[in-house]
């Protein structure tokens, strides 16, 4: 599956409809070697067509609902990601404000910190990125706590300081945390239990079908190769949706896109 995962979202998908579908061709092609003649099976159809509507309502429940609970998960990982971007904007407006000598290295640390989350090769970063970003903000924490006021500054202008110190904290801190929750939410999986039961609840479904006649050997292929295709849909997109920062589906990075272009942050971050 982690393969698949590596295409692209216009291929992924597919991908998985068509290894489910030839899996369960095959299999049929074989069984039909040993099964009754078609003639044979079709005379309960009635009572296999009930039993299969059953477990077939079973299954696209419990896929159905999965569906809904990692999409809820991935637009939480896509909150995460632009509030991490807001904090960074936020942060570097506050920046911008700042009378000390101090400004331009915290300015610096806070662009870096945008690009270096920007261009990581996947949302979640790698563990370099990760140590280098981590790195980043606690740099620009210190450069904050020692900020001072130029020589000769009034006092309002240290009580602004302080004020602005105040509140650059505090979003620095809103940062760390949004930063971490993105690193905890990337480590997150589809429960191994959850998974093998996907698996055989598939096979189970789609086992139901092999037990059906049909005369033409090419219309049942097609029967069984849709049904198991369209399971393998689903299923796929189960599979990447539960993986919002890496995989063929990941989590949108265009609020960092806009934060950058609006500051100039590859300017200020040379």
């Amino acid at each position: 599956m982690g393969l698949l995962s590596n295409f692209s979202i216009l291929l992924a998908l597919p991908a998985f409809a068509a290894l489910f579908a030839a899996a369960a061709v095959a299999a049929h092609s074989l069984l039909r070697l040993v099964l009754p003649p078609p003639e044979r099976l079709s005379e309960n159809h009635e009572v296999a067509g009930f039993i299969m509507g059953v477990v077939g309502v079973l299954y696209s429940v419990v896929l159905g609902f999965l569906v809904g609970t990692v999409w809820t998960a991935f637009a939480s990982a896509q909150q995460t990601m632009d509030l991490e971007a807001g904090y960074v904007g936020d942060a570097f407006g506050f920046a911008s404000l700042i009378d000390a000598p101090q400004k331009r290295e915290l300015e610096r640390l806070i662009a870096r910190y945008a690009l270096d989350v920007r261009n990581a090769p996947s949302p979640a970063g790698s563990t370099a990125e990760q140590t280098r970003t981590g790195a980043l903000l606690r740099q620009a924490v210190g450069v904050t706590l020692s900020l001072t006021a130029r020589k000769g500054a009034s006092s309002a202008a240290i009580l602004q300081l302080d004020g602005i110190r105040s509140e650059l904290l505090d979003t620095l801190r809103k940062l760390a945390d949004a930063r971490r929750l993105r690193i905890v939410q990337s480590q997150s999986r589809l429960p191994q239990g959850m998974l093998e039961a996907l698996i055989l609840g598939a096979a189970l479904v789609t086992a139901f079908s092999l037990l059906f006649g049909v005369k033409s050997y090419a219309k049942q292929m097609a029967m069984t190769a849709l049904l198991a295709g369209s399971i393998g849909l689903f299923f796929g997109l189960v599979i990447e949706m539960s993986t919002p920062y890496s995989g063929a589906i990941q989590v949108s990075r265009a609020s960092f896109n806009v934060v950058i272009d609006n500051n100039h942050l590859a300017d200020f971050a040379k």
